[in-house]
């Protein structure tokens, strides 16, 4: 089993943190994980902390793990990641650096320092599963995901992503690997648009993407680790569900609804879906992926309708059948 290399260790900031001497490398051990302060990089600079998150309480690790690379995350958020590590079924390695927003704008300088630097360095020190499936990528915002898909674009790195309030922006992941599996989470207009450029590649709900709405902004409490580094046999959808409420609206009098629908996957777990392109019939209804709401179409029928939904388990368009 490889081993960490130990870099220099300073007993008396165990007891006092905050004498740190600029631009050389320490290394603070607590129960679970290892801080190193000053990272030496080449690219990003040596001011930077990386906190090595750990499965198990202390070293050696008695197995070989996944690993989840956290942008913008730090010691601050050891009970966070503390508790998502006991929570998971699945155990990861999870690595976090104290990026900050502006820092991430420089997208190739973050992608070099992954590639070339981190990402060596934590599968030579810590006994990971060497391959782009079993390691993620997690980041929040606009300017994290476009340092997210810039990773994802780099050959044989990562294959697994948590985008969290990726922007409206559309983005590209040219390149990515063609196991890509990203978990949207956070603003649902937000991500539409990511979910728009997965479906484009040909990615499936379930073994390709999920979706999981909200107004979640912190990156550990939306890593779904039971999701990301599922097998994907374990991810085909076996049910979905479509339901509005109300159940009924006015045409004449304009009102609206709200359409959710759920998607049950093989493993019995489930997770919200946002159809880009329902189909209504008859086409009385406009609809907002943004909001999840449904309209009446300007000089629709007058009348009340009824709303029922089913769902196309191919093609995931969503068909709402209005009766007068």
């Amino acid at each position: 089993m490889k081993q960490p290399i130990r870099l220099l260790l300073l007993g008396a900031l165990l007891l006092l943190p905050s004498f740190v001497f600029c631009g050389e490398p320490l290394m603070l051990i607590n129960p679970g994980r290892e801080t190193f302060l000053n990272f030496p990089s080449a690219t990003v600079g040596n001011d930077k902390t990386v906190t090595v998150f750990l499965p198990e309480p202390a070293v050696p690790l008695r197995g070989r793990y996944p690993v989840v690379y956290l942008l913008g995350s730090g010691p601050k958020d050891a009970p966070a990641a503390r508790q998502r590590l006991e929570a998971s079924a699945r155990k990861a390695i999870l690595v976090a650096v104290d990026f900050e927003e502006q820092e991430l704008a420089d997208t190739d300088k973050i992608a070099a320092f992954f590639s070339r630097e981190l990402v060596p360095y934590i599968d030579v020190n810590y006994p990971t599963v060497d391959e782009p499936s079993a390691r993620a990528v997690a980041a929040a915002g606009a300017a994290g995901a476009r340092a997210a898909a810039a990773l994802l674009a780099k050959k044989n790195v990562f294959a697994r992503a948590l985008i969290l309030n990726g922007g409206t922006d559309p983005v590209s992941l040219a390149g990515a690997d063609p196991d890509l599996r990203v978990l949207l989470a956070g603003g649902r207009a937000q991500i539409a648009v990511w979910q728009q450029t997965l479906q484009e590649m040909g990615k499936t709900y379930g073994p390709g993407f999920i979706t999981v709405p909200g107004e979640e902004e912190n990156l550990l409490a939306a890593l779904d680790l039971d999701y990301l580094l599922a097998p994907s046999a374990e991810l085909a959808v076996k049910k979905l569900k479509a339901q509005a409420l109300p159940a009924k609206i006015s045409l004449e009098a304009e009102e609206e609804a709200v359409l959710s629908v759920r998607a049950r996957l093989a493993n019995g777990r489930e997770y919200a879906y946002i159809p880009l392109s329902p189909r209504f019939s008859p086409p009385y209804l406009d609809w907002d992926a943004a909001t999840g709401r449904l309209e009446p179409i300007p000089g629709a029928v007058p009348g009340k309708v009824k709303i029922s939904g089913t769902v196309d388990k191919t093609k995931f368009s969503t068909k709402i059948r209005l009766k007068k």
